[in-house]
């Protein structure tokens, strides 16, 4: 009886340790997960237009390039907000600058302040969108036990960084469409653009390239620079248009031409900077892209690469979205410098950085489900073609190209379920 005491008694202890230990583990359950940032939202919107017309008021004219673009798509069962931060895998305690979704707040942007006349045909395109919260706090985890016994490794020396030789674009006037010192020169039309340079005094420009059903229009300062413009619709016919600001609210239309142009490579022309992705041999953009992409093998591997430090490292610039004006110009290396900004300049960051590699991409501007006046990106590899928001890298873990809905999201299998949606997703605009 004696011993059988004893051995309920030693029983009895070691049910109260196990008991305590399943009362300890509780506890740290409950505090890890107890802590999640409230949603912020914030929106803008952002106008597109094309014009036609001998002269019109400025008005009317609205500029489909400053293409923001809030970032909240509606999934099933709610709206996910995503303030663009860090963002990694599609693991859903990634973190950066965002939080859990709720339902968005909207608040628009500025509207267009030029005037045009009513002989000018318009086509206004704007939308609203939620801007993400900030993600929740990585959970402390761990550490691993290591004991004197434990196996030293040598670690592996850095990869070597290379800076890679980048297209360039010239402007060598052997076809031109000139007025007085404006010129239109489509020399290098074979290689996928023009270039244009306004020589007048006017403190405003348009240049407006028509193809197919659609028409680009870009908004220019007078200051005598020549600039490069894709040619977005492949091998065509296209009417080339200057219109130059003449007085009070009106342009004037300087150089209206139509002519059949041919693109020898319409993959390839997408990796020559150009008016929104603007990049050189001297870019920091190029600079960080062999960096980020040092040891990387293969295409998929730097777009992963090039993607990851993009959602890791810039933050949704919210103040620029609620201010933003029509004729907004992304400046990729401005972009890395602040490492924040909106969805123009994630997306052009993104295509300056994977140009610099040699990875054909393209800036596109369009609609996000429901309504949201967006911008991402599409890259072109030789086994898949063009890889659009919808396709999976999944030799990479990545399994998106929508970088600003990304970096934002505090559930990425959540976010991932939404852009891997084909139908989320309405191309407009390629450049």
């Amino acid at each position: 009886m004696q011993r059988k005491s004893q051995s309920d008694g030693a029983v009895r202890k070691r049910c109260g340790r196990v008991t305590a230990a399943l009362i300890l583990a509780a506890v740290l359950c409950v505090s890890l997960t107890g802590c999640r940032d409230d949603t912020e939202s914030q929106s803008v919107s952002l106008p597109d237009s094309a014009l036609s017309a001998e002269s019109f008021e400025e008005s009317d004219i609205e500029d489909s390039r400053s293409a923001d673009v809030e970032d909240t798509p509606t999934t099933d069962d709610e709206v996910i907000t995503s303030e663009t931060s860090a963002g990694d895998t599609a693991d859903s305690s990634d973190t950066s600058d965002s939080g859990e979704p709720s339902a968005p707040e909207t608040e628009s942007a500025p509207a267009d302040t030029e005037q045009t006349s009513p002989a000018v045909s318009t086509s206004p395109q704007t939308a609203e969108m939620s801007i993400p919260a900030e993600p929740d706090p990585p959970l402390a985890s761990t550490p691993p036990v290591t004991t004197a016994t434990t196996a030293t490794t040598t670690p592996k020396p850095p990869a070597e960084v290379i800076i890679p030789e980048v297209k360039t674009v010239s402007s060598p006037g052997e076809k031109t469409f000139t007025a007085g010192d404006s010129f239109i020169d489509y020399s290098n039309a074979s290689k996928g653009y023009i270039s244009v340079r306004y020589g007048g005094g006017s403190d405003r420009v348009r240049v407006l390239i028509k193809c197919g059903n659609s028409t680009y229009d870009y908004m220019l300062t007078g200051d005598n620079k020549t600039r490069y413009f894709p040619l977005s619709c492949g091998s065509g016919e296209y009417i080339l248009q200057l219109w130059e600001h003449d007085h009070d609210n009106f342009y004037s239309n300087s150089i209206d031409e139509t002519v059949s142009l041919t693109v020898s490579d319409e993959v390839a022309m997408f990796l020559y900077p150009n008016y929104y992705v603007e990049f050189d041999q001297q870019s920091n953009a190029v600079k960080k892209s062999a960096e980020v992409c040092a040891g990387a093998e293969g295409t998929i591997e730097k777009i992963a690469a090039i993607f990851g430090y993009i959602t890791d490292n810039v933050a949704y610039d919210k103040q620029l979205a609620a201010t933003v004006q029509s004729g907004y110009v992304p400046n990729p290396d401005a972009t890395l410098k602040s490492l924040k900004g909106i969805c123009f300049d994630y997306s052009a960051l993104f295509a300056a950085m994977a140009r610099a590699q040699g990875i054909p991409t393209r800036l596109v501007i369009g609609y996000a489900s429901p309504d949201i006046y967006h911008a991402w990106n599409e890259v072109y590899t030789t086994e898949t073609g063009w890889i659009t928001p919808e396709l999976f890298l999944k030799q990479s873990g990545y399994n998106l190209l929508d970088s600003t809905f990304y970096a934002g999201a505090s559930d990425k299998a959540q976010i991932s379920d939404y852009i891997s949606t084909k139908s989320n997703y309405t191309a407009l605009y390629y450049y």
